[in-house]
């Protein structure tokens, strides 16, 4: 009984420390993620930022009679990247989503970001065709 109970107890302890090293180990792969998601999504932040700003250089070459056009086009981006922000950070707080989950909220964000993008970018170009992307 003794010799069993010494075997199971050295069984237990082998898995306690696989199990140990497995979490460690599942650990520093969900951080890793996790940083990789923040890297993604703050250059994904920066790109839309910087893509307002060059929309509203732009925009400040066209006549005021095509303007509203562009601001409401302008507008159109910021509001999306307003909200692909507010996505990314309950994505980050919420630090349980899957990778597959993370991964397909920076393509609908990406997709959500060139189509404002594009239409952005079509109104400037439809209200003053002498100004080039």
């Amino acid at each position: 009984m003794q010799a069993s109970k010494t075997h199971l107890e050295k069984q237990w302890a082998s898995f306690e420390a696989e199990l140990k090293t497995y979490v460690e180990t599942v650990g520093k792969d969900i951080d890793q993620k996790r940083a990789t998601f923040a890297d993604i999504a703050a250059a994904q932040a920066k790109a839309w930022g910087e893509a307002v700003e060059k929309l509203q250089s732009a925009a400040t070459r066209i006549g005021a009679e095509n303007r509203a056009k562009v601001d409401k086009a302008i507008e159109q981006l910021r509001t999306d990247t307003t909200e692909a922000k507010a996505r990314f950070e309950d994505l980050k707080r919420a630090g349980d989503e899957s990778w597959a989950t993370l991964s397909a909220a920076l393509q609908t964000s990406r997709k959500k970001f060139d189509e404002a993008s594009q239409s952005a970018w079509e109104a400037v170009k439809n209200a003053a065709p002498t100004i080039k992307s």
